[in-house]
C-alpha cells in the first residue's frame, strides 16, 4: 500500500464523525458511512473508480425523500478502509460483512460508475433483493468504453506505477484548484439538484477525488486493472432484477454500455437520462433508489 499523502489544511474534508468502522472476518477495517433515513430501506451504495462513500452525499436528500438508509463503505484502500487485494468476486464478503454487522436481511444495491461491477457482484447474496446501476462500467467484452477509460485500463495492466503518479498529479492539482477542476472528470460542470447548489455538488466531488487517494493512489490503480479485466461472472449468471440507468451524453461510459448491460442481464430494465456521467447520478439517484426498494425477487 501507498503512504499516505500530506493533506494540506483545506475546507475538502469531510466530517470525521461521519464514517464507523467494523473489523471484518480477516481483521481488516472497513470504513463506511450512512445517509437518507436512519430507519429506512437498506440500500448498499457501490463507490465509483476513483471514487469513496463521499459521493453518496449526493443521494441524502433522495434517500431521506424515500425512506432509504443508503450504506456506503469505502472498498479496501480507499478512505479509512484497510487496503488489501480485494477483487471484484471478493467485494460481496465484505458486502456481507456490512450487512450482518448492521443486522440487515433484505437490502438493494446501487452502483455507481466503476462500481457497477461491484454492485453487480452481489447478486449472490440472499441479502440483495434488487441491483441499479448509475452509469455503470460493463465488462471488457462489451468494447464501449471510452478514450480515456481505455488508455487508463491499458496502463493499469503494463505501466501501473506510471498510472500511480498520474493519479497522484491528479490529486495534488486537485488540492490546490477550484473544486471544477475535480468536476471535470465526470461532467462539463456541476448540476444543480433539489437540495444542493452547483458549487455544493462541486465541493463534494472534489472531496470524493481526495477521498479516494487519502491513502495513494494503489487502491485506485488496483481497481482500473480489475475493471479492464474479464469480470469473475457471467452478466447471464446475475439471478436479480436490475435497473440500468444511462446517461445519453455520458463520455465517462459510453451510452452504448449501459444498452449492452441491459440486453445481456437476464432481468434487467433500462432507462434513458438526458445527462452526462455526474448528471446521471444526480438526475437518476432518486429513482435508482426507488427501484432496488421492492423487497422480494421475481
Amino acid at each position: 500500500m501507498g503512504a499516505a499523502l500530506p493533506i494540506p489544511a483545506t475546507d475538502w474534508l469531510p466530517d470525521d464523525s461521519e464514517t464507523e468502522t467494523l473489523s471484518l472476518p480477516d481483521g481488516r477495517r472497513l470504513a463506511y458511512a450512512t445517509y437518507g433515513d436512519a430507519d429506512g430501506y437498506p440500500v448498499l451504495f457501490c463507490h465509483g473508480t476513483p471514487g469513496s462513500h463521499v459521493i453518496a452525499r449526493l443521494l441524502a436528500a433522495p434517500a431521506r425523500e424515500h425512506g432509504v438508509c443508503l450504506l456506503a463503505p469505502d472498498r479496501p484502500g480507499i478512505g479509512d478502509s484497510a487496503d488489501s487485494p480485494v477483487g471484484i468476486g471478493d467485494w460481496p464478503d465484505d458486502a456481507a460483512a456490512l450487512l450482518s454487522h448492521l443486522g440487515v436481511e433484505s437490502a438493494g444495491a446501487v452502483g455507481f460508475s466503476g462500481g457497477g461491477p461491484f454492485a453487480l457482484a452481489c447478486h449472490r447474496l440472499p441479502e440483495i433483493q434488487r441491483v441499479a446501476l448509475l452509469g455503470g462500467s460493463g465488462p471488457p467484452s462489451i468494447g464501449s468504453t471510452g478514450r480515456v477509460q481505455q488508455f487508463v485500463g491499458t496502463l493499469s495492466r503494463h505501466a501501473p506505477w506510471a498510472l500511480g503518479r498520474l493519479f497522484r498529479l491528479q490529486r495534488w492539482f486537485a488540492l490546490r484548484r477550484d473544486p471544477s477542476y475535480a468536476v471535470g472528470f465526470v461532467a462539463e460542470e456541476a448540476p444543480e439538484t433539489e437540495a444542493l447548489t452547483a458549487d455544493e455538488v462541486a465541493r463534494i466531488v472534489r472531496a470524493d477525488m481526495l477521498t479516494a487517494m487519502a491513502r495513494g493512489p494503489s487502491a485506485i490503480v488496483r481497481e482500473q486493472r480489475l475493471l479492464s479485466e474479464p469480470w469473475p461472472f457471467a452478466l447471464e449468471d446475475v439471478a436479480v432484477p436490475v435497473c440500468v440507468f444511462q446517461g445519453q451524453t455520458d463520455a465517462n461510459v459510453a451510452p452504448s454500455t449501459g444498452k449492452a448491460l441491459a440486453r445481456r442481464l437476464p432481468d434487467a430494465s433500462l432507462e434513458l437520462v438526458d445527462s452526462d456521467h455526474l448528471g446521471t447520478l444526480t438526475a437518476a439517484g432518486g429513482d435508482a433508489l426507488a427501484a432496488v426498494q421492492r423487497r422480494t425477487r421475481v
